[in-house]
């Protein structure tokens, strides 16, 4: 329990000394402690006051790097794409750094479509369709079973259009009808081989009526003759499908028998085997929807004498089953018989007539109805009397009058009689609105007489409700064709957008260098500098934390000397920011005259452009500049080359020109080190040195590789494309039978390139590849950081490169200084925050020694008032002993 004497102050003094001790507190804190918080406090806000510099040179860093590097002049803008026939938008386009300024006609011949399929018509999509068998889809196999109904066909397609490789193909199923359904493939991307298909043997997508039995050979763009695309050239043709194969079998190419087993052959070895026997072909590849695949092309005539070449042919793809479509077809429910009972005829008299035995009683005089629709819903509409000799003919050409019946109008149908029902052809495939109804009306008594039902025996559907299309387009009298609406490789750095075509109109693009958006970037600077200069005048006020700051003054000084300063290196007209209308004014700020910068930027784009940016020149065309980094200096380095980059090579010896082995080839594999791809081709006996060099080079073609293979004499000849020792190939042989391989005279090994190698400025440098980088062996030396390329071969002294560091590159340094990580914001911070921190010690420790002597205080006026409490007390007892001795005396 608390004592109360110390609780309340003065109860026996009469004195309130704890306002007087925390008065004494309050002397003493302000005395002591106030000092080091309000010193704590100013350097909190000096070291904002520096943040806040630091994200404004940041600002300023930024808005200099995109001219710094070069971005910032690569800014193109695109207009056109308008027909000036029509006035309709044919294409859009957009420009990137690789584009060229100019003016280029384009014509859009025609747009990618997406191709579309559509099945036959059932009643249920949730019924088994009783089927057994399979096809390909763009190559991926697709089995059926008598189980399967449209449904779980559509998500068998659609499980192979997922993974690393997709078919590119999406399948669903349309309902137009409660009994109307029917499968649907849609390729994912345009193109006029968006969806490739082979049917098995037994016929199942016949059957599925996505096919039609037709047979028609698969041309290629160029007019020759193609193979579906698949996703390998090397990979066994089987073994991709999946699709059961004929036995090895014999096809004809241009004439010659080429054998083909598709259990083991792939393209890239049937192209081999065609050219080996003197005819053309070739491997090439084509990237679909973000997909490469891949075909044999052949320029010579295909065919087949054999059911089992036939089949090859078709699982390969040279030829391809046909996508007709189908004319809907009205039938009468009725069979029409004559008064003999047999089947109707065309010669048969219409009071003749039976049906089910039954005379339908027509005679002279009676007239005879036709109405319906034809396939587009036009409506028909015609009657006509009977005579007496009128027969089912007669009807027929009524149906088909071209000036009132069916075959009137745009879009026709024709009546025919097929054992005695009367059939209604629509003369268009696809989707059709055609009906019929007959009738009679007697003239003996006014009744109606009925000729039955007129039934759809056959729906009209078009199996290629979307014919796959690649776009076609004309640049500057130049026709190209691509599976994509976007096209990127038409003009350089341009990438078109084809919206429609409109054949005969050729619509302007015109490439321009972006104005706006360069002077914008060199505005940012100016307002981005301005920004500093603002921080700077704010801190020179009274009360600014960082009050005539010697540091905030020479750090912005740096960005104000550059400005002003030429640029090392450079001569002529544009070394000064001002000459490119890029200036300080009279009260300090930076101001970009527009009109001067558009004008000296469009008339000399190319010393503006080194006026501001970070870029080293050579007089030999075989040195280039690569890279530098802040500490680089400008000037000229010497170039001095001792070793040159070369790439992996090797090549044979002892050859004879052909190839000489067993029965059973051998294998050459071929790994390379940049693509981490490994290929091998087939050495056959009697293959030839052109042979072998075919078949690796197209090897590698559809692999992506880095190599390419030559010959020199009948010697083999193997290069890689990149430079340096990263770059290698190794090469591994596989015998066959006996082992041939030796015979090429290329060990079984690693080949690797070599690194450029030199001196820059004097400085030992580092190679890699074809770049050579100065490595100092000292902080501070001119060249830390430069890099170059040198493409040539020669050796010693082969140059000089002159290193300019541009406006923005010394701007770009000079703010990197101020807000850099170790920069001047750092170094000002870092002692700020250690006087921070020691000035929070120093104020911990004064409040500590504050609370001890108030503690000290309140304890001794606590025993002041215990002492003058226990002192009251007494005197109180004295008082009340001497009051009771006067009143014992009293009495």
């Amino acid at each position: 329990m608390a004592d109360s004497i110390s609780s309340f102050s003065g109860l026996a003094s009469g004195v309130q000394w704890r306002d007087l001790v925390d008065q004494l507190m309050t002397i003493e804190t302000q005395r002591k402690l106030d000092p080091v918080t309000t010193r704590k406090s100013q350097q909190q806000k000096r070291v904002e006051a520096w943040q806040q510099y630091q994200t404004l040179a940041a600002r300023f860093r930024d808005s200099v790097k995109a001219l710094r590097d070069g971005t910032a002049f690569s800014s193109f803008k695109v207009s056109g794409g308008t027909s000036t026939t029509s006035g309709r938008a044919l294409f859009t386009a957009s420009a990137s750094a690789g584009a060229a300024p100019g003016t280029y006609a384009v014509e859009v011949l025609d747009v990618a479509r997406a191709n579309k399929l559509s099945g036959n018509v059932v009643a249920s999509a949730s019924a088994a369709l009783g089927l057994a068998g399979e096809f390909a889809v763009n190559g991926q196999k697709v089995t059926v079973v008598a189980t399967d109904t449209l449904s779980s066909l559509r998500d068998k397609v659609n499980a192979l259009n997922t993974g690393s490789t997709p078919t590119g193909v999406s399948a669903s199923v349309l309902s137009t009808g409660t009994a109307q359904h029917r499968l649907v493939m849609t390729a994912d991307g345009g193109g006029a081989s968006g969806i490739e298909l082979v049917d098995d043997a037994a016929g199942t997508l016949q059957a599925l009526g996505i096919v039609d039995a037709a047979k028609s050979l698969n041309i290629a763009t160029d007019g020759g003759v193609q193979t579906q695309r698949v996703s390998s050239a090397t990979v066994a043709i089987a073994a991709m499908m999946g699709v059961s194969v004929p036995a090895p079998s014999t096809i004809e190419i241009g004439g010659r028998s080429i054998a083909v087993d598709l259990a083991v052959d792939s393209l890239s070895s049937i192209a081999a085997r065609i050219m080996a026997a003197g005819g053309n072909a070739n491997v090439t590849s084509e990237s679909v929807a973000g997909r490469t695949g891949y075909r044999l092309v052949t320029s010579d005539t295909v065919g087949a004498t054999t059911p089992d070449g036939q089949r090859t042919l078709e699982l390969l793809g040279f030829v391809r089953n046909g996508r007709s479509g189908i004319s809907q077809v009205v039938q009468s429910e009725n069979v029409f018989t004559d008064a003999g009972g047999a089947a109707a005829t065309s010669g048969t008299l219409l009071s003749d007539l039976r049906v089910n035995g039954n005379p339908l009683a027509l005679a002279a005089g009676d007239v005879f109805a036709i109405q319906g629709q034809r396939g587009d819903g036009t409506a028909v509409s015609l009657s006509f009397t009977v005579g007496a000799s009128d027969t089912l003919q007669t009807l027929i050409d009524k149906v088909n009058d071209p000036s009132s019946g069916f075959a009137a109008g745009a879009r026709t149908a024709t009546a025919s009689l097929s054992n005695g029902q009367l059939l209604l052809t629509d003369g268009t495939a696809g989707d059709s609105q055609l009906a019929l109804s007959l009738s009679a009306t007697r003239a003996s008594d006014g009744t109606l007489v009925s000729l039955g039902r007129q039934l759809t025996s056959t729906v009209g559907r078009l199996r290629e409700v979307v014919a796959g299309t690649d776009a076609k387009v004309k640049v500057d009298g130049v026709v190209l064709r691509r599976p994509s609406n976007t096209i990127t490789d038409a003009l350089a750095g341009v990438t078109l957008n084809l919206l429609q075509a409109e054949v005969g109109t050729s619509a302007s693009i015109t490439v321009d260098r972006d104005l706006d958006a360069v002077t914008a970037k060199v505005k940012d600077v100016a307002t981005a500098y301005n920004a500093l200069l603002k921080f700077r005048t704010d801190q020179s006020k009274a009360d600014a934390p960082l009050k005539n700051n010697p540091t905030v003054r020479s750090s912005l000084a740096s960005l104000t000397g550059a400005l002003l300063a030429g640029v090392s290196g450079l001569s002529g007209s544009f070394t000064r920011a001002g000459s490119a209308g890029l200036a300080l004014q009279s009260d300090g700020t930076l101001a970009l005259d527009e009109t001067v910068f558009k004008k000296v930027f469009t008339s000399n784009f190319t010393d503006v452009s080194a006026l501001f940016a970070t870029n080293g020149t050579s007089g030999n065309s075989e040195i280039a500049y690569w890279t530098s980094s802040r500490k680089t200096v400008p000037g000229t380095y010497a170039v001095n080359i001792t070793a040159a980059a070369a790439t992996p090579a090797v090549t044979g010896a002892g050859f004879s020109g052909t190839y000489a082995d067993d029965g059973t080839p051998d294998t050459l594999s071929i790994t390379d080190s940049i693509s981490g791809v490994t290929g091998s081709v087939a050495l056959a006996n009697g293959d030839t040195i052109d042979t072998i060099v075919t078949k690796l080079n197209s090897l590698f073609a559809t692999s992506r590789m880095t190599v390419t293979a030559s010959k020199s004499g009948n010697e083999l000849v193997l290069t890689g494309s990149r430079y340096g020792t990263a770059a290698t190939f190794t090469v591994a042989y596989t015998a066959g039978g006996s082992d041939g391989t030796a015979q090429l005279g290329i060990a079984a090994s690693t080949f690797a390139g070599a690194d450029v190698a030199g001196t820059i400025g004097g400085v030992a440098s580092t190679g890699s590849g074809q770049i050579l980088s100065a490595a100092p062996p000292i902080t501070g030396d001119p060249t830390d950081g430069l890099a170059i390329t040198y493409s040539g071969t020669a050796l010693g002294a082969v140059g000089d490169l002159v290193f300019t560091l541009g406006l923005s590159g010394s701007l770009f340094n000079a703010a990197d200084d101020i807000a850099a990580p170790d920069g001047t914001v750092f170094v000002q911070t870092e002692a700020l925050n250690k006087s921070i921190a020691d000035l929070a010690t120093r104020a911990d420790t004064l409040q500590q020694a504050l609370d001890r002597k108030r503690s000290a205080l309140i304890r001794q006026f606590t025993a002041m008032e215990t002492a003058i409490s226990r002192i009251q007390q007494q005197g109180t007892a004295l008082t009340s002993f001497l009051n009771s001795l006067q009143s014992q005396q009293r009495d």
